[in-house]
């Protein structure tokens, strides 16, 4: 996991003051929506795997490519944040990390996938890291009112939860079933998984000494916990002859569930059943005119079976080799990108999470 995500930092180690998408999938400069478009399939595979089956030749293929931070700046984060096998946080300086970020909950999200196509087949690597500080409401107040470590109350606590899912690698082939009806391609992703767990927690005499934490006890004595698994998702996409210019698109994200499971503690410290990597569905419709414009629709987990479900609209306009996007997400609100020559940039408050990469968590 070091490698990987050494790769996503030194690509995103940018200071910024929103979310941003560097290069990767032209679906995030359109709120996140993208599940039926192929005017681009080599970035789209990534988000539906039947997308391939429109990949010619040989590419190398990037998406997901995004950072999100709540809280605390990313270029913070960056600083103080060790993403390394196992974990996010050093267990001996993890309560002076909890206390710099006392003032309210801390969220860094980071994805990526890097992989290469051939002629409907695709071998790629990727992951995503999930880390969050969590102070509790009396630690927070004391940030905000007083700052003095000695004042630091007896009922404070803050947590530092991190999971990071590893694909080595995701494994990706579709195929096109023409008819006089219209065109089905279908596609499956096969991905050999590494998840990676780590809780710890500091009270008021870790706080004030700034050091050590403790580990939750799901860890057990551990300073990570480490799972292997397989996971496999479907993809569909349906184009019809004649005039028509649009798309139909279902993925089903995790149609095999890998199997991943145990009792965690949550910031409370209560028991609950954690399952990262759960079934999800989601569809999209996606319509190219001739003006060179290009709408996008995608409703996320349908049937909010991870409690990610929301709407997703996208707009795309051609000017030559640039692209212009914008777009919206009923979760996370506004974006806005731009394609230069096959390269993406995308600018939001708070980028959505692209299909493919779902945490429930």
């Amino acid at each position: 996991m070091r490698g990987i995500a050494c790769w996503l930092l030194s690509v995103l180690a940018l200071p910024v003051w929103a979310d941003l998408s560097f290069g990767g999938s032209p679906s995030a400069g359109m709120g996140g929506a993208g599940l039926a478009v192929i005017r681009r399939p080599t970035a789209q595979s990534f988000q539906n795997p039947a997308v391939i089956a429109y990949v010619q030749g040989f590419r190398f293929g990037a998406g997901n490519i995004d950072t999100t931070s709540r809280g605390a700046s990313f270029s913070r984060l960056l600083d103080d944040l060790e993403v390394r096998q196992g974990s996010a946080a050093d267990i001996a300086t993890a309560a002076g990390l909890l206390r710099k970020y006392a003032r309210e909950d801390t969220r860094l999200l980071i994805t990526g996938d890097l992989g290469i196509i051939a002629s409907g087949v695709g071998i790629s690597v990727g992951g995503i890291v999930d880390a969050r500080l969590l102070p509790n409401a009396p630690l927070q107040n004391w940030a905000r009112t007083d700052g003095n470590p000695i004042n630091i109350p007896a009922n404070a606590q803050a947590d530092v939860i991190a999971v990071g899912v590893v694909s080595l690698p995701d494994i990706t082939t579709g195929v096109r079933l023409p008819s006089p009806q219209g065109d089905l391609a279908v596609g499956v992703r096969l991905r050999n998984l590494k998840l990676y767990y780590t809780h710890y927690f500091a009270d008021q005499t870790q706080l004030q000494a700034g050091q050590n934490a403790t580990r939750a006890p799901e860890l057990q004595g551990r300073d990570y916990r480490e799972f292997s698994a397989t996971g496999i998702d479907l993809g569909f996409l349906w184009r019809p002859t004649g005039d028509q210019t649009y798309t139909l698109a279902l993925v089903v994200e995790n149609f095999v569930e890998p199997n991943i499971r145990f009792q965690a503690t949550d910031r409370n410290g209560q028991i609950f059943n954690f399952k990262p990597l759960k079934r999800a569905y989601h569809a999209g419709v996606a319509i190219e005119l001739e003006t060179g414009s290009l709408i996008a629709v995608d409703f996320i987990d349908i049937g909010n079976n991870v409690g990610k479900g929301e709407i997703r609209l996208g707009y795309e306009q051609r000017l030559g080799r640039i692209a212009l996007r914008t777009g919206y997400a009923s979760k996370t609100g506004w974006t806005a990108g731009l394609g230069i020559g096959g390269f993406n940039l995308a600018y939001s408050d708070t980028l959505p999470v692209v299909v493919s990469r779902t945490l429930n968590f």
